[in-house]
């Protein structure tokens, strides 16, 4: 019993943990105009990523790198 109550001690421990860091970490956003402007670009280039490489578009390309259906 006395491990069971020392398991379930540690892992609200870490979830504490995690939550602190990530309320941390969500409070230090960018606030100079060159810092908003690489987020801007490193978002819109993920959105771009995902859809150029989602599987509908992967798996619906007319055609293979050797220029022929297989």
């Amino acid at each position: 019993m006395t491990a069971l109550i020392t398991l379930l001690g540690i892992l609200g421990l870490a979830v504490a943990a995690a939550v602190t860091v990530l309320l941390r970490r969500a409070g230090s956003r960018t606030e100079n105009t060159d810092g908003l402007l690489l987020e801007r670009h490193h978002r819109l280039q993920a959105r771009a990523d995902r859809t150029a490489y989602s599987s509908w578009s992967v798996h619906n390309t007319p055609y293979h790198s050797r220029g022929r259906r297989p």
